[in-house]
């Protein structure tokens, strides 16, 4: 167990094997439809053409109603994917074994990852024993575990940022030369290429690093080498990348992406950035109410207690004997909600709420601390909005877990047996109600798209804008689905259908948000009601063609 390359083995096994509890033809969230629709696309074509295609665009060409949402017109291409070399990396496997293959990267991603929290824990000065309980902890006991079994590049980046940060932690305590920063640059650039949030750790781990070192050595030139091979490192996969997309979309993807969301942050709302942060940080709930987020700050108040006061002195013992229940009370309640999404950093990871308490000890590890928790603001200012409830442990801040967590590590080898013991099972616990509700997600998500590719009506029109691009191991390029989010649009993507001459169609709503229309060219001749989730019952309405 203590063994690296054999604890790896035997962890992307187990990935292996608790995949099979989920159905290949869901997923944890829309993206991933979006990915699996686009290599479906792909699967039967030569050449780098991520087009997902649309059978309306004679009549639709800026893709207003395209079935997928998010999906843009690029040349003669429509794209929905913005991370090429993943995608490039997943054909062949999909060629060769379909969905269960590909997600053989995200559970390398995985594994790369939880070593790389075995690394940074040794390097908060953790003993080998701890260390080693730091890689399972983060492969089977955080959010890592969760992003190991799902078609995103969420693991793969992550791995790729925390494998930079043990490099440059390494350079700035002189165990390797500052020319090694090309090494963190590769990294870190590779990252960019999957996830936009890599940039912030780029820049901030980047200035804290170059300051630590200029701290250690008292002179100019380290640091300034350091910074060179950083930027030098980091425009090799940046510069692969762009050729990439060149090459398939003639254009730019992850920059466009990047821009976009630089110039959108400062017209959105500073209340809904705000509700958002707090939710990814502390979230228990899929919720934004302030007592949710209150709750969650609540939890995170009760591990740092617990750190502080677990060790065992005497006098400590009551106040983490009651920092103990309230952490289970909390999570009880919880669990008592029903199966869903714990947005939450801390909530999904405990242990790294309990290695904030002890990440800024004057460890070789401590810049990685201080650039991983300084990230965070910037994160929660440009980070997408709209998409915090629907989520597992703040995604955009994994790399910020891992780095906590491995700092946990050496916390919990100072507690005593009771608090350890607390802990673990805290995390194991969320962990597996994650596990769960991914398993019940997927075979909930895969039964209502078996469902609507089943219908007799050849035409679907849907009311909710997620619902198509989530069934994207459904979709054709040639399937007559279209998405409208308005009765206006409802009633133009309906134009599209007569048209096109298609004589039976179906809309997909959410039953008891939308009322049936009355669509020029049909007539309503049935309805009736399936349920994508226990609490979302949606209404197909069907319709016929008027004489």
């Amino acid at each position: 167990m203590r063994r690296p390359l054999a604890a790896c083995v035997l962890l992307l096994a187990v990935y292996v094997a608790l995949s099979f509890a989920n159905d290949p033809q869901g997923y944890l969230g829309t993206d991933t439809g979006g990915k699996v629709a686009t290599l479906r696309a792909m699967e039967h074509r030569s050449g780098i053409r991520p087009d997902v295609g649309y059978w309306a665009a004679r009549w639709d060409p800026q893709g207003r109603f395209h079935p997928l949402s998010l999906t843009t017109r690029r040349g003669d291409q429509w794209l929905t994917v913005t991370t090429l070399p993943v995608l490039e990396l997943a054909l062949p496997l999909y060629r060769a074994g379909g969905y269960r293959l590909i997600l053989l990267l995200p559970m390398v991603g995985a594994v790369a990852a939880a070593a790389a929290a075995r690394a940074l824990a040794g390097r908060f000065g953790a003993s080998e024993a701890w260390a080693a309980a730091a890689f399972w902890l983060a492969g089977l006991a955080s959010p890592v575990a969760i992003y190991a079994l799902d078609f995103w590049e969420h693991s793969i980046g992550l791995a790729l940022v925390a494998w930079a940060l043990v490099v440059l932690v390494d350079i700035v305590s002189g165990r390797r030369q500052p020319a090694w920063g090309v090494g963190a640059g590769v990294l870190l650039g590779a990252a960019a290429t999957l996830r936009t949030e890599a940039y912030v750790y780029f820049a901030i781990a980047a200035a804290v690093s170059g300051v630590a070192l200029l701290w250690r050595v008292r002179r100019l030139a380290p640091p300034l080498v350091l910074a060179i091979t950083l930027i030098v490192g980091c425009g090799v996969p940046l510069a692969a990348n762009a050729g990439l997309e060149q090459a398939a979309v003639h254009g730019q993807l992850r920059a466009d992406r990047t821009a976009t969301q630089a110039a959108r942050a400062p017209d959105q709302a500073v209340l809904v950035r705000a509700r958002e942060a707090g939710l990814t940080a502390v979230g228990l709930h899929p919720s934004e109410r302030l007592t949710a987020i209150a709750l969650g700050l609540g939890l995170l108040a009760l591990l740092l207690l617990l750190a502080a006061r677990g060790s065992g002195v005497e006098g400590d013992a009551g106040l983490a004997s009651v920092a103990c229940v309230g952490i289970a009370v909390v999570y009880l309640l919880r669990f008592a909600e029903g199966l869903g999404f714990v947005p939450g950093l801390v909530a999904a990871a405990p242990l790294a709420g309990v290695g904030l308490a002890g990440a800024w000890r004057p460890v070789p590890a401590r810049p990685a601390a201080i650039a991983a928790v300084a990230a965070l603001p910037f994160i929660w200012a440009f980070q997408f909005t709209g998409g915090a409830e629907p989520q597992w442990g703040g995604r955009y801040l994994l790399p910020t877990m891992v780095v906590l967590l491995a700092s946990g590590a050496v916390v919990l080898a100072r507690l005593t047996k009771p608090a350890v013991t607390a802990l673990v099972v805290v995390s194991v616990a969320v962990t597996s109600f994650g596990l769960v509700w991914l398993s019940v997600r997927t075979r909930d998500v895969a039964r209502t798209g078996r469902t609507l590719a089943a219908l007799p009506d050849s035409a679907v029109i849907f009311r909710i804008s997620h619902v198509a691009r989530e069934e994207g191991a459904f979709y054709t390029p040639t399937r007559k689905w279209l998405t409208a989010q308005s009765s206006a649009d409802e009633a133009r993507a309906a134009r599209i259908m007569v048209e096109a001459g298609v004589r039976r169609l179906s809309v997909v709503s959410i039953d008891d948000r939308h009322h049936d229309s009355n669509l020029a060219g049909y007539s309503k001749v049935d309805r009736r009601r399936i349920h994508l989730f226990s609490d979302t019952p949606l209404r197909i309405t069907s319709y016929e063609a008027s004489p």
